[in-house]
């Protein structure tokens, strides 16, 4: 049976992060599943699901990543994740929802709450301040909505709260490429 571990590391952002976290891992023997990274701020951020080799911990990489963690200023974090845990790609209907609009607090608490109470799974959000004269921060949620809901029904709590929020919200149908 396959071992499966998730990875997080975080420092400051530079030319390299990528290349030499992903060697060691292709070094070891392990195949990345799932991935997001990213620049936030003046750092760079990095989270995988890694299908190790048969036999192989979430330790002995934690051990193997050492060097690269002390040669880029990382802070990593690696831990076992049990094969039953998991899961594959979900076949529920996909969607996006596009926010923007003055930037302000509360944006993501209010709108995540609200899809939280509707059982509406978010998968994966980006939020960024687009600096101009007034700053526009914009917001992108790739959600996966039960089946007892529709868009049309998840559209209309949406924007009474964007509207509270003094945001543009739209939610349409994903493709099947991921964004």
């Amino acid at each position: 049976m396959a071992n499966y571990a998730m990875l997080s590391a975080i420092g400051k952002d530079k030319p390299g992060i990528v290349a030499a976290v992903s060697a060691v891992l292709f070094q070891a023997g392990c195949n990345i599943e799932d991935s997001t990274m990213a620049r936030l701020g003046g750092d760079f951020a990095i989270m995988l699901m890694l299908r190790l080799p048969e036999g192989f911990t979430s330790q002995q990489l934690a051990e193997r990543l050492a060097q690269t963690q002390r040669h880029m200023q990382l802070s990593v974090h690696v831990a076992d994740i049990p094969p039953e845990e998991v899961e594959p790609q979900s076949e529920s209907a996909r969607h996006l929802i596009l926010v923007y609009g003055s930037d302000k607090p509360g944006i993501v608490s209010r709108l995540t709450s609200l899809l939280a109470e509707r059982n509406v799974n978010i998968t994966n959000l980006r939020t960024s301040v687009i600096q101009r004269a007034q700053p526009l921060y914009v917001m992108t949620i790739e959600v996966e909505l039960p089946p007892f809901i529709d868009q049309g029904e998840l559209s209309k709590p949406l924007q009474a709260v964007a509207k509270e929020l003094g945001v543009q919200v739209e939610i349409k149908a994903k493709p099947d490429a991921r964004f």
